[in-house]
């Protein structure tokens, strides 16, 4: 072999030994899944403009000992386009066998809409439950499905700015 030949081979193992430890730095790298894309978009309602349904996110307790009461009640209530929020039981030390709103602000808008999906008195309850920003609904053990109104109203005016983080579909 030439001299050229020998600096072609020295060439071709030096790549081959640099895409080999490139590839295994590549296949035991943790990969990087986060998306810098935003999850949902913020949309205000001004005083005196309508606050929808589409805007309210209402969290749902089980303040019973019925299996999936609040995840039944949180399903119904999407379908009046309520935004999902937590489902869980109750962690309180408040009790109900019907329908508790537990809020600090008895008369903000979007509290009183949720009222309003519900058939009877509403009991409000002053406090808050986890940290979200969603209404928080105690449902006990004599709810039935039977409870929410049949049109309802799903909007309401507002005497105060609301700011609400609407979801974004990601794209198919």
């Amino acid at each position: 072999m030439k001299g050229g030949g020998y600096a072609v081979i020295a060439a071709a193992v030096v790549v081959f030994l640099g895409g080999t430890v490139v590839g295994f730095k590549l296949l035991t790298s943790h990969a990087d899944v986060t998306s810098s894309l935003p999850t949902c978009e913020t949309r205000t309602v001004e005083p005196g403009e309508d606050l929808t349904s589409n805007l309210v996110s209402i969290d749902v307790y089980n303040a019973s000992r019925t299996a999936g009461l609040a995840n039944r009640v949180s399903r119904l209530l999407q379908r009046q386009n309520f935004l999902p929020g937590e489902v869980s039981n109750n962690t309180t030390d408040i009790t109900t066998n019907d329908i508790v709103i537990v809020t600090d602000e008895p008369d903000d808008p979007r509290v009183k809409l949720v009222a309003a999906q519900f058939k009877g008195s509403v009991k409000i309850e002053a406090g808050s439950i986890g940290g979200a920003d969603g209404v928080a609904v105690l449902v006990g053990r004599n709810y039935a499905d039977e409870k929410l109104k049949k049109g309802a109203p799903t909007k309401i005016k507002s005497d105060r700015t609301i700011t609400a983080c609407v979801p974004i579909a990601p794209a198919a």
